[in-house]
């Protein structure tokens, strides 16, 4: 059977479904290739990859449909904050800002706020050393101090802790989380800093798994990393 035809074939046993796991399309190979070893399956499976009839967008996991991978391209505003806060400070900074949320949202954001994260035991060292700073910085602001103080700023910088297993992506000199991270990221930030602004959390994620190539195992071992499995899988499911 021809790999077209295969494809035809796993079309009709998903009923429509986007996204599966290697399980499924196995069942659907073994049924229809009964000859197939193990080994000739795991080929098979590479044989459709590359003649773009499947797309894999997870370990274990597949899609019909091919979807861009997300360029984490800071802002030229962005990148001069992070160059100027390099020559302050040695250590790693993973940056990303509200631009990039705006950017994959598909919502206009009016707020240009940027997040720092680095090692907790460098932020009071840090966050003295950036006092100086045209923009107002805020050193993980509580809720009573983001609704007070931050929430009046255009554009702001927030010092936070850099949680370990953030999964991260470099862009020259830059470091940013992946969209993996940027979105786990959001649903913790989301109460205290994002929804007082507009951010819609539920348009952020149905945007980011409709527009770009989110690996949903890479997103949820962070999450589980960040004890937040659960809450995050739940939101997941009503995207389905």
């Amino acid at each position: 059977m021809k790999n077209p035809d295969l494809i035809i074939c796993l079309r009709k046993y998903l009923n429509g479904k986007q996204d599966f796991t290697t399980k499924e399309v196995t069942g659907v190979l073994q049924k229809y290739l009964p000859d197939l070893s193990g080994s000739t399956i795991a080929w098979k499976l590479n044989q459709l990859k590359k003649d773009k009839l499947l797309y894999q967008k997870g370990r274990g996991l597949y899609t019909f449909d091919y979807k861009p991978k997300f360029s984490l391209d800071l802002s030229l505003k962005s990148k001069r904050i992070y160059n100027r806060v390099k020559g302050i400070y040695a250590g790693e900074i993973v940056m990303w800002d509200t631009i990039l949320l705006s950017e994959i949202s598909g919502e206009e954001i009016s707020k240009y706020w940027i997040f720092l994260a680095l090692n907790k035991d460098d932020l009071d060292f840090l966050f003295g050393e950036m006092l100086s700073f045209s923009k107002k910085v805020y050193l993980q602001p509580d809720k009573e101090t983001t609704a007070r103080y931050l929430l009046p700023q255009d554009e702001a910088i927030i010092l936070i802790s850099l949680i370990s297993e953030t999964p991260t992506e470099r862009s020259g000199d830059y470091l940013s989380p992946t969209i993996e991270g940027v979105l786990v990221n959001a649903w913790f930030e989301y109460e205290q800093y994002l929804q007082p602004i507009g951010l819609d959390i539920h348009k952020l994620y149905e945007q980011a798994f409709a527009k770009y190539n989110v690996n949903k195992s890479k997103l949820l071992r962070y999450a589980a990393r960040r004890d937040k499995r659960k809450e995050i899988n739940e939101l997941l499911n009503t995207l389905e």
